[in-house]
């Protein structure tokens, strides 16, 4: 039985090692796409935005950048939904696609917009840190072991809300919300705490002694 309980927590590990190093390759590939959706936006808003000239070069830009803009929204996560106030009005819009709403606008600038394209930028400037910070733990956590392990029980913990944004049901931002809900962290704990205390009471005291413990506890 200890043995069994082994191959378990050694299998968890290895699911968690694998999906740590999926999460590192998809986290170096989206920290490029948005740190170059964002030298775009600032080159395009340098050198084309509030002019009238539409050279061939603006049109590829621009194009680039519309044609990107639903992949660095969703790259944004929560931080690409904001609270907006419509320039020159008391109106508020909630959950306002910062990204996508603004890159529309770059062929024709609102008169006091000013403030919303310094806000993208900064956005963008933040998200992509964000990022490489995530870029950085994730790799340093790719050689614990403890943390593998934890990574291999949420891939199970978190596999309808998995399912969920594979079906397209719901969003990115939303699995990610999901996933990373306190709630879903405690189970996590919960389990990776009973099976790592029944390992050592398995591998101690045998697996019958301590079944024995275990029915005259319950």
């Amino acid at each position: 039985m200890a043995w069994k309980i082994i191959g378990i927590v050694a299998t968890l590990i290895l699911i968690g090692s694998i999906k740590n190093v999926i999460r590192l390759s998809n986290l170096n590939k989206n920290v490029d796409f948005l740190g170059k959706y964002t030298e775009d936006y600032v080159k395009y808003c340098n050198n084309f935005l509030g002019k009238s000239n539409r050279s061939e070069e603006e049109n590829k830009l621009y194009i680039r950048l519309l044609s990107d803009a639903p992949k660095a929204q969703t790259l944004l996560m929560d931080a690409g939904y904001v609270d907006y106030k419509l320039a020159g009005t008391l109106t508020y819009i909630n959950n306002y696609q910062v990204l996508i709403n603004t890159v529309q606008t770059l062929r024709n600038p609102l008169p006091f917009g000013r403030e919303e394209y310094e806000m993208l930028y900064n956005i963008l400037i933040m998200q992509v840190s964000r990022l490489n910070e995530l870029w950085n733990k994730t790799r340093k956590e790719t050689f614990n072991p403890i943390i593998l392990l934890r990574e291999g029980v949420q891939f199970f913990t978190t596999l309808p809300i998995s399912l969920l944004y594979w079906t397209g049901l719901i969003k990115y931002s939303t699995q990610y919300k999901l996933s990373n809900n306190i709630i879903i962290k405690f189970i996590n704990f919960l389990i990776i705490f009973i099976g790592f205390v029944s390992a050592i009471f398995t591998i101690v005291l045998g697996w019958e002694q301590f079944k024995d413990h275990l029915d005259k506890f319950l």
